[in-house]
């Protein structure tokens, strides 16, 4: 063990995960978040017009993060999942209406993909032989973006229109003109790996309730302390140890300070001038007194602006107002009246019905919501700091929930082997 505590510098599931997995080597652990309450980016609050606690933003898994379901069993928290027995990905456009990339659970998963695909109106064999060229290529994609692997590939306009899109913006958040190709090589690669990875997955209550709180019970149990509302300034390094200033004091001193950040915040606290590239996810929330009902708990939307709906209380269960989240992927709304006019229309057309005006409406943009993954992306760990934060670089997996658990994780198995 370390002759000081660990520090641990932001209280987002990075820093969540990465203390819980020391604390359970017997480190002492010191977890300070700048927020009032823990889960960075990943947070809910209450809305007394609505009288619920409300997501920022609907948060969507796939069967592949198994470091997500491995925190999520450790914590208690495994059954406010709600998982799909296989996948089935609803999609929408206003010519075809509804359709589904649903393979059957009964047969090897890359058979039941290529019929499932087949079947897609305005598919047939074009998509099945573009998706065996990608699945043949896929080891060794070249360093480009989405798009021009894709056109490299000559894959049909379909399969990109209905499947590459939307998944290079779901996974991503990034268009397929700009998304890094080798990322997401690696996320279909994990993704369709077989029927478990690849089934679909989505909180069933608000994601503070279901996952923020669990975790931070655990770390109390585990004997973390919390400091939150506590901003880090600099850090101060001095013969093998270091302490934190919080701008009016200094702390006791650490073994080693773990920067659990995006690559932005982090370059703030290190003083250093490196611009990092982020994008944008916008959540327009709509809220019914009818009963307005999706035909399943999320549809994906081609050729609108809106990308995805999500059957917000269908899936949690909650009570009293309908509640229909649209959610826009690499987007910061310019006029948000404009913006929430699109959504309106596109729900009444997908649900081919004129829509009734909501009741309450509210327009939630993270205008920093993922870092881009960049070969410019880099970690800066040195003496007694060790570098958590998100900067994905090509070939990781994309900002994802994901992809900041295994941050954690692998922060604390790195500060343990280098202990050892």
């Amino acid at each position: 063990m370390t002759p000081h505590p660990i520090a641990i510098i932001g209280g987002g599931l990075t820093g969540l995960t990465c203390a819980i997995r020391l604390a359970e080597q017997g480190y002492q652990v010191h977890l300070f978040e700048a927020a009032p309450n823990l889960g960075g980016r990943t947070k809910s609050f209450y809305s007394p017009v609505v009288d619920h606690w409300v997501d920022h933003g609907p948060h969507l898994l796939i069967g592949a993060y198994q470091a997500t379901q491995k925190l999520l069993h450790d914590v208690g928290a495994s059954s406010n999942v709600t998982w799909q027995p296989s996948l089935h990905l609803p999609l929408w456009d206003k010519q075809r209406s509804f359709f589904s990339l649903k393979p059957k659970p009964y047969l090897p998963f890359p058979v039941a993909l290529l019929i499932s695909l087949m079947q897609l109106p305005t598919h047939g064999f074009k998509s099945v032989r573009s998706m065996l060229k990608i699945a043949l290529n896929m080891k060794k994609p070249p360093a480009k973006s989405v798009q021009v692997w894709m056109e490299q590939l000559n894959i049909s306009s379909a399969l990109q229109r209905d499947l590459i899109e939307p998944l290079c913006l779901g996974a991503m958040n990034e268009p397929m003109h700009r998304a890094d190709c080798k990322s997401f090589a690696r996320v279909l690669n994990e993704a369709f790996a077989n029927h478990h990875n690849a089934r679909l997955g989505w909180f069933n209550q608000p994601i503070s309730q279901a996952f923020i709180d669990p975790l931070k019970s655990h770390l109390k149990n585990l004997g973390i302390s919390i400091f939150t509302s506590t901003t880090i300034r600099d850090i101060e390094q001095n013969n093998g140890i270091c302490t934190l200033n919080t701008g009016t004091s200094q702390t006791k001193p650490y073994s080693t300070a773990i920067i659990a950040l995006p690559a932005y915040a982090r370059n703030r606290l290190l003083g250093i001038r490196q611009d990092v590239k982020t994008e944008a996810i916008t959540n327009v929330h709509l809220w019914f007194e009818t009963d307005i009902t999706l035909p399943q708990a999320l549809i994906g939307s081609i050729g609108t602006y809106s990308q995805w709906f999500f059957d917000v209380s269908s899936q949690t269960g909650q009570k009293g107002l309908s509640h229909i989240c649209a959610v826009i992927s690499a987007e910061t709304p310019i006029n948000r009246k404009q913006s929430f006019k699109k959504v309106c229309t596109e729900l009444g057309a997908l649900l081919q019905m004129e829509l009734p005006a909501p009741v309450y409406h509210k327009i939630i943009c993270e205008q920093r919501a993922t870092v881009l993954t960049s070969y410019e992306n880099q970690t800066l760990s040195s003496g007694t700091i060790l570098d958590a934060s998100e900067a994905p670089r090509p070939g990781d997996l994309p900002a994802t929930i994901e992809s900041a658990i295994l941050r954690g994780e692998e922060a604390a198995k790195t500060l343990c082997f280098q202990q050892k």
